[in-house]
């Protein structure tokens, strides 16, 4: 009789523990989806908020490329460019410091943009004339498809940008160097006859800024077939000028 009451008092104490258990275990379960869920739930908000960030400061540096080119320098401000995306001036000024920040930074982004294209340009073709032609149009394509990171770039008053911000002007002078390594090769290779590779750069870049600030400042005469046509005439009078012709 004893033994049957031990076992029953066994049967109950086990029975309990068991329901504790699964019990528990039901709420691990709730916590651990309901945490999990609540994380998804950050991530995506972040991410949202992180792609609404993104898509404003955009927006503010393609209105202030758009103003600059329109004004220039002494009429450009924070001011006008936040009436022109619709926003308040302490929005434009949670991102930049003042106006010569923000035009910085569309420098900035005209030349990650023109360094993007330049690079991609120089791995095509077999040879370095080959490179240098994909370069050339790469080059006008985006001072025509960009004009107002160009003219801030290349015409509109470049030194204020280069003198307050030396050491990133150096970097992005950097994306200019490519044409020396590519002119040295030319040379190497037999394409171009022997002289500077930075004689011959500068020439280079000063011939296709022509045509890009030609294609900008006249786009009412210069259609994209006739830019094209000057382009490849400069590209033909270049290499037969420096072509090597032994």
């Amino acid at each position: 009789m004893a033994r049957g009451i031990d076992i029953s008092i066994h049967f109950k104490y086990t029975k309990n523990i068991v329901n504790s258990v699964h019990g528990n275990s039901v709420i691990t379960m709730t916590n651990d989806h309901s945490h999990t869920r609540a994380e998804r739930l950050r991530q995506r908000s972040h991410a949202r908020r992180d792609n609404e960030r993104k898509e404003l400061r955009q927006l503010i540096l393609d209105a202030a490329g758009e103003l600059f080119a329109q004004g220039g320098y002494e009429a450009f401000s924070l001011r006008q460019v936040a009436e022109q995306i619709g926003y308040s001036p302490g929005a434009i000024y949670r991102y930049y410091d003042d106006k010569d920040d923000l035009l910085f930074n569309v420098a900035d982004e005209g030349f990650k943009r023109f360094s993007a294209m330049q690079a991609a340009a120089a791995q095509s073709g077999d040879n370095a004339g080959e490179r240098l032609r994909a370069m050339a149009k790469a080059y006008i394509d985006f001072g025509l498809q960009y004009p107002n990171y160009y003219r801030l770039m290349f015409m509109e008053r470049p030194d204020l940008l280069f003198k307050s911000r030396e050491a990133q002007a150096m970097e992005w002078l950097n994306s200019l160097g490519a044409y020396q390594a590519i002119f040295t090769a030319a040379i190497q290779g037999g394409v171009l006859r022997e002289g500077s590779p930075v004689a011959m750069s500068d020439a280079w870049w000063a011939m296709l800024h022509g045509i890009v600030a030609l294609g900008i400042s006249m786009n009412f005469l210069l259609d994209p077939e006739r830019i094209n046509t000057m382009m490849e005439a400069g590209l033909d009078m270049f290499f037969h000028g420096f072509g090597n012709s032994a």
